[in-house]
């Protein structure tokens, strides 16, 4: 089966850009979310630029992340599934989300109507640009002659490979989303500590370490990348910001002074993950050590 013969998808919280997206014919599930009383769908910043949704933020709005609807999934399949081709749907993580019971759900709704359909949903066990870089991989293998049951057996196989890290400038988003104490996030301010946290093996974000100060926890992302990097040259790196491009020049910048990447990709943390870590996200994305190692 050749790569125009099936069809991929994933949901919004890839953060890729639309440019990258549909030059590699990738169709991308919108997460629903609201800010200032006013629902809206994640479409990959078009509608609302992340530099907008992060002023909002500081402005003092507190923005809150739904699941993408059922809908959403069974349109998807059931297009896919009247058309006879198959489809592989990579789905954010199912630690951080119930989406992936979701895609599950409607997959098996799907099929119960058409009995052919070959519908296929794998939990990327990633956030934000960890589960992009998958998502590209995955795109461009596809768009180079890669056949669905190869995707499927590389995508299973690379998964853990996807390694993230990223930095915060404030806990006060993750206090207020029940992640960490009220008197962790005030002593963590009074303290100055930026923690450097980590997408687990299960898919979890989970705090690596804690650090003191920002510049301090750029170099912290780059000793993460020396110390689990893969042979990385010629290999895709990815950098995401939350409306923080100054730190994402740096942080770039001494990841070229002290190793040898290649490409680097330039994105920006969306809504779905953005409402949960505020402005000043930094996340550090690349292929690695298996994360459960």
């Amino acid at each position: 089966m050749t790569a125009q013969d099936y069809l991929l998808a994933t949901d919004s919280c890839c953060d890729l850009t639309r440019a990258i997206v549909d030059e590699l014919s990738v169709e991308v599930l919108e997460f629903p979310f609201t800010l200032d009383g006013v629902q809206h769908y994640d479409d990959l910043g078009v509608s609302m630029p992340a530099q907008r949704f992060y002023e909002s933020m500081r402005a003092g709005s507190a923005p809150t992340t739904a699941q993408v609807p059922m809908s959403s999934y069974l349109s998807t399949f059931s297009a896919a599934a009247e058309s006879g081709r198959p489809l592989i749907f990579l789905s954010f993580s199912s630690a951080l989300s119930g989406t992936y019971d979701t895609a599950l759900l409607a997959r098996q709704l799907v099929i119960d109507q058409f009995p052919a359909a070959d519908i296929r949903v794998i939990d990327s066990r990633s956030a934000s640009i960890n589960q992009g870089l998958l998502v590209l991989e995955a795109a461009r293998r596809r768009r180079d002659g890669t056949g669905f049951e190869d995707l499927v057996e590389w995508i299973d196989g690379n998964v853990q490979r996807v390694n993230g890290f990223f930095t915060i400038d404030t806990l006060e988003p993750l206090r207020r989303g029940g992640r960490v104490s009220d008197f962790a996030a005030m002593a963590g301010s009074v303290l100055d500590v930026k923690p450097l946290m980590r997408v687990s093996s299960t898919g979890e974000l989970v705090v690596d370490r804690p650090v003191r100060g920002r510049k301090k926890s750029l170099r912290a992302l780059v000793d993460a990348f020396e110390r689990r990097a893969d042979d990385p040259l010629g290999d895709t790196v990815m950098i995401a910001h939350g409306d923080a491009p100054e730190d994402a020049d740096t942080l770039e910048r001494l990841l070229r002074e002290r190793t040898g990447i290649g490409e680097v990709l330039r994105l920006e943390v969306g809504p779905v993950i953005g409402s949960h870590t505020g402005p000043g996200m930094l996340a550090l994305v690349f292929w690695g050590t298996d994360r459960a190692s």
